[in-house]
């Protein structure tokens, strides 16, 4: 239990913190920003245990940017291949998003925020270990 908290734990909290700030512009961009407006075309509906993923085309709607094999994020399920979707691109590498929204912003809060708790708690620990064993030492002086 100590090798977890000590070891992995931090390296767990950075990792997902990492992922949270790499991900946190595009999704509040979509929910909450502007973003380039346009739309997604469904291609392919790619399934992998519990989670699917729709594929497809976006095309901004003045047709300046267009992606090709890009996913949708979650919140607007087109119903079948060809369907068409109003979207928002906001610059994230994999997706882009529903124009209605996307609950990724939550999540991405959530995640990012519990994994700076954990980090700060941890470096705590960090200091108060490294005081008592520094009176440990100053004591047998």
């Amino acid at each position: 239990m100590r090798f977890f908290w000590w070891v992995v734990a931090p390296v767990l909290a950075g990792l997902v913190l990492l992922a949270a700030g790499l991900e946190v512009v595009p999704a509040y961009t979509a929910q909450f920003g502007t973003g380039i407006p346009g739309t997604f075309t469904a291609t392919e509906h790619e399934c992998g245990g519990r989670d699917c993923v729709w594929r497809g085309d976006f095309v901004s709607d003045d047709g300046s940017v267009v992606r090709r094999g890009v996913g949708l994020a979650p919140g607007a399920e087109p119903t079948g291949v060809g369907d068409r979707v109003a979207a928002t691109e906001t610059g994230n590498r994999r997706n882009v998003y529903p124009r209605n929204g996307s609950a990724d912003w939550l999540l991405i809060t959530l995640l990012g925020t519990a994994s700076l708790v954990v980090l700060v708690v941890w470096g705590a620990g960090v200091v108060r270990a490294i005081r008592r064993s520094v009176r440990r030492g100053s004591a047998g002086s």
